[in-house]
């Protein structure tokens, strides 16, 4: 059984995630498991096997701030990937978090979210808090649309977000895979992947026209 008793979770912290109430390790110093309200998610009593992670930014300012958010919405994702390289896990792997507007593919993938506000007008606000300015990303394109310019992803958040692919691709068996053509990551519309039927690593704008995140992330 998946213990009840958040507090416990919240006291084991670094190179552990949680998968099924069990502890599996992850290559990184800083993880947090602060679960969500498990109103916000399906809770799973028999094990599951997810094919694919879907990749978001949360459009929120810190990962405290991104669980306010989906709590106050009534969604989910299992991971949020905070400014320093924290990651924060919101939603045991077991348990279908509900982050990817498509039934299909919440039933069979793991979110994973940057915290990220993406506009250009909260760099003052990063620098503030101590996190320094963040890369601005000047030619990202998705669904064939030049983007404006845009925020995009500390360092130390992208080798968290390594690390915790590794770990899922680890324990899973998640291929290390991601939409292709020509060589070059696809950035529109995936049809496998929305169909749930491809397996490896995607970004939220690869199953709708309506996503843009995460432009300007190398997967």
């Amino acid at each position: 059984k998946i213990s009840s008793n958040l507090s416990r979770y919240r006291q084991k912290k670094g190179k552990n995630i949680l998968c099924g109430g069990e502890y599996v390790s992850i290559d990184w110093d800083k993880v947090d498991i602060d679960l969500m309200d498990p109103k916000c998610y399906r809770k799973q009593k028999t094990k599951r096997k997810p094919t694919m992670v879907v990749t978001h930014w949360d459009a929120a300012l810190s990962a405290g701030s991104c669980k306010k958010v989906l709590e106050r919405r009534g969604i989910s994702s299992h991971f949020v990937i905070d400014n320093d390289g924290t990651i924060v896990q919101l939603v045991d792997c077991n348990n279908i978090a509900w982050h990817a507007g498509i039934r299909r593919v919440n039933n069979a993938s793991i979110g994973i979210d940057f915290s990220n506000a993406y506009y250009l007008k909260y760099q003052k606000t990063y620098v503030k808090r101590g996190f320094g300015p963040r890369p601005v990303l000047e030619n990202s394109r998705v669904h064939g649309v030049r983007l404006k310019s845009h925020l995009g992803y500390y360092p130390v958040q992208v080798e968290a977000y390594k690390a915790l692919i590794e770990a899922l691709n680890k324990h899973y068996g998640i291929p290390l895979e991601c939409p292709m053509k020509d060589g070059e990551l696809l950035t529109k519309v995936h049809t496998p992947s929305r169909k749930a039927k491809f397996s490896g690593i995607v970004c939220h704008y690869h199953l709708t026209r309506g996503k843009i995140d995460t432009a300007g992330l190398e997967l």
